[in-house]
């Protein structure tokens, strides 16, 4: 596992501190099961007239909000069947003075190896200016772009190298209806989906080069968030009948309550991406916090970070009959020795098994969970 050496400059720590307080709470109790938060989902018609938040393909590009975010998560296979994930992602915040300080991370699995490493690069990027359509970084070796039909990801750590070009399959979905979601007192962020990339290209380790291909998850987001102290457990899942589900469940880490649950269901029968008119089409679903049950059935404690986390998970969405069981394809997926964030957070891939209707399903996606570090809160900065 390889680190960078910190920047010199107050700015980019400020910032991402700020983001971590964003971020960072105790613990709800081990085995909990969060019950959703009520929240009303738009009927049909009521989402035909609300005007979209979201200008696709314009905002795809940078905006320079008070923090933004172009996340990817992947699974890659090579030509020997060997399994590896990922997700690569890019932060930026702007600061009160007018810094703009940039952190890229990145996790990467070896599922044969059971290998998991973590890497990030900080950047200060002052000259960056607003874009649409598009947008490009590129930070000491590692590079991300793309103008949503299509996206290139470069990185490395720990031996490995990736160059990987993505391809939209499906419309962006607009979570929410309109993409935009307000969650209460913790602020309000823009965000949008494309729930399935195909991604190829070339892994590199030792000097030996090896065609890999899969599939990835984009995630879109950007808005004005507060300080008030947030957890969420989020999920991406990729079925294999062709149908996507993200789910959001967010909560006051104060109270350990609730503040927004909420998900996206996109149905295999949603057309392949023809143009993109801004948003998924009428067949997706909404889901409101009454639809979501998300139980963990275990739990995972990194003896380094003695965080502990939910491992393995049930989750239910009633409206669609659907049923399914969560399994971290890693247990050990912390993200847990940043020099920039203070708090650790858990990312990895996941193996999903259940029901719909009755009929078995099968799939993959990655779980994010964040607000579970007890062990260094933003009040405790080193």
């Amino acid at each position: 596992m390889r680190f960078p050496r910190p920047v010199n400059c107050t700015g980019i720590a400020a910032c991402i501190l700020l983001l971590a307080a964003a971020c960072a709470g105790p613990t709800p109790a081990p085995g909990l099961s969060l019950s959703p938060a009520p929240t009303p989902a738009p009927s049909p018609t009521a989402r035909a007239v609300i005007p979209n938040a979201v200008n696709l393909p314009a905002d795809e590009g940078i905006h320079l909000a008070p923090v933004e975010w172009w996340y990817f998560n992947g699974h890659l296979s090579d030509t020997d069947g060997n399994q590896y994930s990922f997700h690569f992602v890019n932060f930026i915040t702007v600061t009160s003075d007018g810094q703009i300080p940039q952190l890229m991370q990145l996790s990467l699995a070896d599922h044969n190896e059971g290998l998991y490493l973590t890497d990030e690069k900080p950047a200060l990027v002052n000259n960056l200016q607003p874009t649409q359509g598009s947008f490009s970084f590129d930070t000491a070796g590692w590079h991300m772009s793309g103008d949503g039909s299509g996206y290139d990801l470069i990185f490395n750590t720990g031996g490995y190298s990736l160059d990987l070009a993505a391809t939209s399959q499906r419309p962006a979905v607009l979570h929410q209806g309109s993409g935009l979601v307000d969650m209460g007192k913790a602020g309000k962020t823009f965000y949008y989906s494309r729930t399935k990339l195909d991604i190829s290209g070339t892994l590199t380790r030792n000097g030996e080069s090896t065609p890999v291909a899969g599939s990835a998850w984009m995630d879109r987001q950007w808005g004005d968030f507060s300080t008030q102290p947030v957890g969420w457990d989020w999920a991406s899942l990729q079925m294999d009948d062709g149908s996507q589900l993200m789910i959001s469940l967010v909560w006051d880490s104060s109270s350990r309550q609730p503040i927004i649950s909420y998900g996206t269901y996109v149905p295999a029968s949603l057309p392949s991406l023809d143009g993109d008119s801004g948003g998924a089409a009428s067949s997706v679903r909404h889901l409101s916090g009454d639809d979501i049950s998300l139980t963990p059935m275990g739990s995972w404690r990194r003896p380094a970070s003695r965080v502990e986390y939910p491992s393995g998970w049930l989750l239910k969405i009633y409206p669609l009959d659907l049923e399914l069981t969560l399994v971290p394809v890693q247990r050990n997926a912390e993200f847990g020795d940043s020099l920039y964030v203070l708090i650790a957070y858990w990312e990895g891939a996941v193996t999903v098994k259940g029901t719909q209707g009755g009929n078995k399903t099968t799939g993959r996606g990655f779980v994010e969970l964040v607000g579970y570090d007890k062990a260094r809160p933003p009040s405790q900065t080193p």
